[in-house]
């Protein structure tokens, strides 16, 4: 299990502003991060440059799994990219999800821990961010 500053932030009882500033803070440290050390100047990082800010965040969390070796470089990439592309096509507006910005994160990131474990179809993907968007729904 990763152990990234996002974890448990969906049960953090911070106000949604407060809450939106430490995603606002993650981005800034992730993209200080690409843009100072030196490890993330060659040509294998550039496809860092174009990511959002929701794939600087999510880049955020799964940097510790390519640090810890659980990930590959190209894995990393990978995965940065779907999982960002499952939270834009996958998850319903906030509006009608009713989740923060971070919990939408969050089921985000249980859906790639889940990964992690076992081999899933889209669909399954899709019925469990169902799943976990109604958990979240339940417990906020």
């Amino acid at each position: 299990m990763s152990s990234s500053p996002e974890d448990n932030l969906s049960d953090s009882p911070l106000p949604i502003i407060e809450r939106d500033d430490e995603f606002t803070q993650v981005v800034f440290d992730g993209r200080n991060l690409l843009k100072n050390r030196k490890e993330f100047q060659t040509d294998e990082w550039a496809w860092t440059a174009e990511l959002d800010d929701g794939g600087v965040f999510i880049f955020s969390y799964l940097l510790y799994d390519y640090k810890q070796q659980v990930l590959s470089l190209t894995r990393l990439k990978e995965s940065v990219y779907m999982l960002n592309l499952l939270r834009h096509k996958m998850l319903p507006t906030q509006e009608k999800s009713r989740l923060t910005l971070l919990d939408e994160f969050q089921v985000i990131f249980t859906l790639y821990e889940r990964l992690k474990l076992e081999e899933m179809s889209w669909d399954a993907c899709e019925e469990y961010l169902k799943e976990q968007i109604t958990e979240h729904r339940k417990t906020n």
